[in-house]
């Protein structure tokens, strides 16, 4: 499954990426993101209320333009892309997520979706928010 959602934020591509880059920071404003391991490359994140560690690896670090992050484990293996375009004073930032849920948690795709996709705009808004601040 694949997600894509936008926003605007009143801030130059800079420091967005910046803020987007700050992995010890994601938790700030991702909803199931619990935290963020950055030596060991492991993330903790909430999923169909369960706590699943993930291994990530970082897979594009281009500042300002794009960060991207491919990760697995538990039910799903997911790559997240933010692409940064400048828009006037701010930003037009780009949230791309591809999810492949595995196992039994194939079957809940359908369900899933919905609140993957929610979860990415409420992302969003968080990091406008705290981009803007």
């Amino acid at each position: 499954m694949t997600v894509e959602e936008e926003v605007y934020i009143a801030r130059p591509p800079e420091a967005v990426f910046t803020l987007v880059r700050d992995l010890e920071r994601a938790p700030e404003w991702q909803e199931s993101l619990e935290s963020v391991d950055i030596q060991r490359g492991t993330e903790v994140r909430r999923f169909a209320g369960r706590s699943q560690e993930a291994r990530f690896l970082i897979v594009e670090d281009d500042p300002p333009r794009r960060f991207a992050i491919r990760s697995e484990g538990g039910p799903a293996a997911g790559r997240a892309s933010f692409d940064l375009q400048p828009d006037g004073d701010g930003t037009r930032a780009v949230f791309t997520l591809d999810v492949r849920l595995r196992g039994a948690a194939r079957f809940a795709s359908a369900m899933v979706r919905p609140k993957v996709e929610r979860e990415a705009r409420r992302n969003l808004e968080r990091l406008k928010e705290l981009a803007e601040r």
